[in-house]
């Protein structure tokens, strides 16, 4: 039986609060496995173009602190931990095939993301998504976790 080990961690992040549920979550099972985190958000260009001219740029900059907020979490108990960590923002129309090219580059073990979602919408999830990829595991956090 092949040994199953969690080394290289990837963890897709949003602005949300539920990421740093996910980074603990991560950063817990690399703490056992003694593994590394890449943490990666995806920008979509454009994704906030649907509101009008004077909430744009508004809303762009609190994306911005939020997701800036969520990796300096990520770094900061990364080197609490002793855990390698890297982090990496990518702008594609289409994250859902980044996240699965960073993982198939980086030879990902374990996948570790949350979701609002999953349980609402399970068929127009981004999560559901990557769970048929064929990436690996994928661990699921949700904000009832």
């Amino acid at each position: 039986m092949k040994d199953i080990t969690y080394r290289n961690i990837l963890v897709p992040i949003d602005e949300t609060k539920l990421s740093k549920k996910v980074i603990d979550n991560a950063l817990h099972i690399a703490s056992v496995e003694n593994g590394r985190i890449i943490i990666i958000y995806v920008e979509e260009p454009g994704n906030l173009k649907s509101f009008p001219d004077e909430f744009h740029e508004k809303l762009a900059n609190l994306f911005i602190k939020s997701i800036e907020a969520n990796l300096e979490y990520a770094a900061k108990q990364a080197e609490i931990q002793g855990i390698a960590i890297h982090t990496q923002v990518v702008e594609s129309r289409n994250p859902g095939r980044e996240i699965i090219k960073i993982a198939q580059e980086n030879k990902i073990d374990l996948t570790v993301m949350g979701t609002e979602s999953l349980r609402s919408d399970p068929f127009g999830s981004l999560t559901r998504w990557l769970i048929a990829a064929d990436i690996g595991p994928v661990l699921v956090i949700t904000s009832d976790d």
